[in-house]
C-alpha cells in the first residue's frame, strides 16, 4: 500500500504506537512541513537531541510538494473552513489524493473523506519513552543509533 503520514501519524510511530506498524511497511511518504511539526513537537516535549533523533529517522520519507497542489489544497481548506483543518493537513491530504495514497491521520475531521484513514489509539499500556524507543527500533528496517 501507499501511504501519506501526517504529523499525528509520525508522532504516534515515533512514540512506539504498535497499531501503526502495518502502515510503515509500505510505500510511505510525508512532507517537509510535517517533519518540521514533528521536530517542534519533540523539541517541546523532550529536548533538542530527541527532536534531531526523530528528524534524522524520518527525513528519508520526506518528499517535495508539487507546487501545483497549493491552489487545490487551499481551496479545500477554504471550502471546509468549519472543519478547522491546518494548511499543512490540507496540503498533505490533497497531495495524497493526487498521488493515489492513503492519507493516514488521527484527525477525526477527516472521517469519511476519500482516501483518508483515521487511526487513533489510546496508549492503554502507558509505555515509557524507553519502551517506545525499543518498539520504534523494531518497526524500522534501518538501524537506529
Amino acid at each position: 500500500m501507499r501511504y501519506f503520514l501526517d504529523t499525528y501519524a509520525l508522532i504516534e510511530i515515533a512514540e512506539g504506537n504498535s497499531i501503526y506498524r502495518p502502515f510503515i511497511e509500505g510505500d510511505t511518504i510525508t512532507l517537509p512541513d510535517n517533519l518540521a511539526e514533528l521536530f517542534y513537537f519533540f523539541l517541546r516535549k523532550y529536548d533538542e537531541k530527541t527532536a534531531h533523533f526523530f528528524f534524522n529517522k524520518f527525513k528519508r520519507i520526506v518528499t517535495d510538494l508539487p507546487i501545483e497542489i497549493i491552489p487545490d489544497a487551499m481551496s479545500f481548506r477554504y471550502t471546509h473552513k468549519k472543519s478547522n483543518y491546518s494548511h499543512i493537513d490540507c496540503l498533505g491530504y490533497i497531495f495524497s489524493l493526487s498521488d493515489d495514497r492513503i492519507f493516514l491521520t488521527g484527525d477525526r475531521g477527516f472521517l469519511g473523506k476519500k482516501n483518508a484513514k483515521i487511526v487513533r489509539w489510546a496508549n492503554l499500556f502507558n509505555l515509557s519513552r524507553k519502551d517506545g524507543m525499543r518498539i520504534l527500533k523494531s518497526l524500522f528496517c534501518f538501524p537506529l543509533h
